[in-house]
């Protein structure tokens, strides 16, 4: 006479090893679109932050162009990777109250290749010397920069604005600027542009 407990033993084995099996396949599936869920949502979130970055930095670069000044012992300055000129702009202080204010300053644009940034520093403007200048990174990860500067037509027919890959006109500020980044990832970088005109170009000699 066979012993029934075995038989039962036996069954109750296989049916542990099919759930932990099921449970195994089932808890992978589950892993598997969990990890490839947060890859998506990485990949978004540093998408949205850079282009906020740019966005943020972008209005930033309006606000200063719109108050650039002319200055002919300290000029508009414009080159392929970065730009400088003098506008108003908050300027740090040693007074505990006042932490910042504004003041005539140096506003300086330009890619710091060290930190693959889009950085913007800030000086006290004198007429001798130099002061210490504040530097912020505005946007990060950002592998390439190309800045335009637009001429005002020399007369009323002469077409449209001529671009150029510098400034050095030592009395007038470029009519218009044009920033270009290139920001995320070498492979997969997002090019953003931006078109800033200057109010006072034209009213220099």
């Amino acid at each position: 006479m066979f012993d029934v407990r075995c038989s039962k033993s036996a069954f109750t084995l296989i049916e542990l090893l099919v759930t932990t099996a099921i449970l195994a396949v089932v808890i992978g599936a589950i892993g598997a679109c969990l990890a490839g869920g947060i890859r998506v949502w990485d990949v978004a979130r540093q998408f949205n932050r850079h282009e906020a970055d740019a966005l943020v930095g972008f209005r930033l670069m309006r606000r200063d162009m719109g108050q650039a000044l002319e200055f002919e012992g300290s000029p508009f300055v414009g080159e392929p990777i970065s730009c400088s000129f003098v506008g108003v702009a908050f300027v740090a202080t040693a007074d505990p109250v006042k932490s910042s204010i504004p003041r005539l300053a140096r506003i300086r644009y330009y890619l710091s290749p060290e930190h693959a940034a889009w950085c913007r520093g800030v000086s006290a403007f004198v007429w001798e010397g130099q002061e210490p200048e504040s530097v912020e990174i505005l946007v990060s990860d950002v592998h390439g920069v190309a800045l335009r500067y637009g001429a005002l037509p020399d007369s009323e027919g002469a077409g449209g604005t001529e671009w150029s890959e510098s400034w050095s006109n030592p009395t007038n500020l470029p009519a218009a600027v044009e920033v270009e980044l290139e920001v995320g990832s070498r492979e997969r970088g997002t090019l953003m542009t931006q078109w800033f005109v200057l109010p006072l170009a034209g009213e220099g000699a």
